[in-house]
């Protein structure tokens, strides 16, 4: 199975398929089609709209409306055109390297054999969809849609994101929420009359200072980080505008609720005599907490992973991934549940080989336990 796997993986790493390049996503779409249909699946290209490659739904039970099980995993990369060709897959040690081989490649391939390897009764018990979205790397912009709706049709569900370099599994993330603060003030000379303008630079750093009081890292474990701050035009010139951005992390969707509505009340106060601000939320992603239903489906690939000979361990992650879009439709999920690696969205990116066939095991396995 290793060989086979290590086969199958090599040929979607060596395609260059960033979530700009349509051409590259839909061919890896391609590809993991004619793997499930040569195992007899149903499947389908799955148009998100024409800003992504396409998608792919497989399932073993075509007639299905509802689904015992839902795997996902993404077909985009973060990297441009020609890397494939610079770095293309290769095998040094125990480690394989290339550009998404690890996020989130390792995680589509390892579906694909689990299920190819599953046993036949379970497959023949259970209904299974697979999800494989075009666009995570850009926030599934186009493909949020068909998420939920595949999600809200789901009992449970995987995300197969690379498993952390410990070889931990990921138990919950942090919602996201990012804002762009825009202040305008008044230009004036800086050597002739200073007095007369009103710095917008000068505004956004009081707001920063403020802003920065709505996060709690020891308390709920929320952050608001001002990561981007752009003003000015040149140096001898009172500032006329500047911009901040900010990114806001929370463990329960409620304290994002909290941060987001402290900062539109901040937007709202006096930031100096002809100072005028405009706030807008650039986007939000949901929290995928723990609950009740997802510890079940932890303990569950407990049991998977020592069936498959070692102890599963798992962390709670600031990052967000599509678990987060897939535990908005209130389905059980766990994520990171593929061969560990590290060094993600870098050249560093590797996947651990020792983890590949115990992690496909620990899949299959999850179905036996349904």
């Amino acid at each position: 199975m290793l060989e086979a796997y290590l086969k199958d993986l090599a040929e979607v790493v060596n395609i260059d398929c960033g979530s700009a390049n349509v051409e590259g996503v839909t061919k890896v779409a391609h590809i993991m089609k004619a793997h499930f249909d040569s195992i007899g699946w149903h499947t389908e290209l799955v148009d998100v709209g024409p800003k992504a490659g396409k998608g792919v739904f497989a399932t073993n039970k075509p007639e299905a409306t509802t689904y015992d099980i839902m795997f996902n995993a993404h077909l985009d990369t973060v990297f441009p055109e020609g890397e494939a060709e610079r770095r293309p897959f290769k095998i040094e040690g125990d480690r394989v390297y290339g550009p998404g081989c690890g996020d989130c490649k390792a995680g589509v391939i390892a579906i694909f054999h689990a299920l190819k390897n599953a046993r036949p009764e379970d497959l023949e018990r259970l209904a299974i969809a697979v999800v494989y979205n075009p666009d995570e790397e850009v926030s599934s912009l186009s493909s949020r849609p068909w998420l939920r709706e595949m999600a809200s049709k789901s009992r449970r569900a995987i995300v197969c994101e690379p498993g952390r370099a410990s070889g931990a599994f990921v138990r919950s993330r942090k919602g996201r929420s990012v804002w762009d603060i825009t202040f305008h003030g008044v230009a004036a000379h800086a050597g002739n009359n200073p007095q007369d303008g009103r710095s917008a630079i000068l505004a956004a750093s009081r707001f920063t200072i403020e802003v920065s009081k709505l996060a709690d890292y020891e308390g709920k474990g929320t952050s608001v980080t001002v990561g981007v701050i752009q003003g000015g035009t040149v140096c001898n010139t009172v500032p006329e505008k500047c911009t901040i951005k900010i990114d806001t992390r929370c463990w329960k969707d409620e304290d994002g609720r909290e941060i987001d509505a402290g900062i539109e009340n901040l937007a709202k106060q006096n930031w100096g005599d002809g100072i005028t601000c405009e706030a807008r939320r650039v986007s939000t992603s949901p929290a995928m907490p723990v609950t009740e239903a997802s510890k079940e489906l932890v303990e569950l690939v407990n049991r998977a992973a020592k069936a498959a000979g070692y102890d599963a361990s798992w962390v709670d992650a600031g990052g967000g991934s599509d678990a987060n879009r897939i535990a908005e439709a209130g389905v059980p999920v766990v994520d990171g549940v593929a061969p560990a690696g590290a060094g993600f969205h870098s050249e560093r990116e590797y996947v651990e080989v020792k983890t590949i066939e115990n992690r496909i095991a620990t899949l299959s396995n999850v179905l036996s336990l349904l």
